[in-house]
């Protein structure tokens, strides 16, 4: 899986690392380690079947090892912990790494590919900054939603099967990687000219992601200089819209 070849990635730069303070809101959640980096992840309060149970640990996550937290990204017990665990993985991520070809920019995500008037475009979730961004610019757009109600030009997940090898692009949220879905999509976008991952759960690990269908990650890289805005703003359950002042738009190529 995708996510645990990111863990694979991640393990040398978690060895000796332990949390410093975890923040979890109703929108997003950080987690900071002892060097001082920070990894924010999305919350799936609408997935959240037991909050009662949703991280055992609740009281004794600072002082954890990074590599143990970090775990939970692999073991699904529930979108709280995965999500935990993302943000231990995206709180290592090595920028310095990267090559050349990989093109870290901070370029958002519908402008880190080439959009066409003709393309029909799937969008996994309710990206809204990328609908607003494609509306009237491509032929069509599909918006793919879980839950039982949906809004006009939205489509249930159970029909991905069928309606997205119709599209050349697909942007898809990168709470997918919490909620274990990603994969299972993917097999979908087989007709796809370019797949982006979107939005602040993005893993910026390229090399986890060769050989699959997704082209583009398009994450955030979170500034310890804003620590306290970020930890403060997560506590009064700001989302992403209040939040990105506080870190940088990066789109890297697989």
């Amino acid at each position: 899986m995708i996510i645990e070849r990111v863990y694979e990635l991640a393990l040398p730069a978690l060895a000796g690392k332990k949390i410093k303070e975890a923040r979890i809101g109703l929108s997003l959640m950080a987690v900071e380690l002892d060097n001082g980096s920070i990894g924010v992840t999305y919350v799936l309060r609408n997935e959240v079947k037991d909050a009662c149970t949703a991280l055992p640990n609740a009281g004794k996550i600072a002082g954890m090892p990074a590599e143990e937290a970090a775990k939970w990204a692999l073991q699904g017990r529930s979108v709280i912990a995965s999500a935990l665990g993302l943000a231990v993985l995206n709180a290592v991520a090595d920028f310095d790494q990267l090559t050349q070809d990989e093109q870290a920019d901070d370029s958002d995500a519908v402008f880190s590919v080439n959009v066409l008037p003709e393309d029909t475009v799937g969008v996994i979730g309710h990206i809204g900054p990328v609908i607003s961004r494609l509306r009237g610019k491509v032929k069509k757009i599909m918006v793919f939603e879980r839950g039982e109600t949906l809004s006009d030009g939205e489509y249930p997940e159970s029909l991905q099967n069928e309606l997205l090898p119709e599209c050349q692009l697909v942007f898809v949220t990168s709470a997918t990687m919490i909620n274990g879905t990603l994969e299972n999509l993917l097999n979908h976008c087989a007709n796809a000219r370019d797949v982006v991952m979107v939005g602040s759960s993005t893993p910026l690990y390229p090399q986890a992601f060769r050989e699959t269908k997704v082209s583009v990650l398009a994450g955030t890289r979170w500034l310890p200089s804003n620590r306290d805005a970020i930890f403060e703003g997560i506590s009064q359950c700001a989302g992403m819209k209040q939040m990105i002042r506080y870190g940088e738009k990066i789109s890297i190529r697989v």
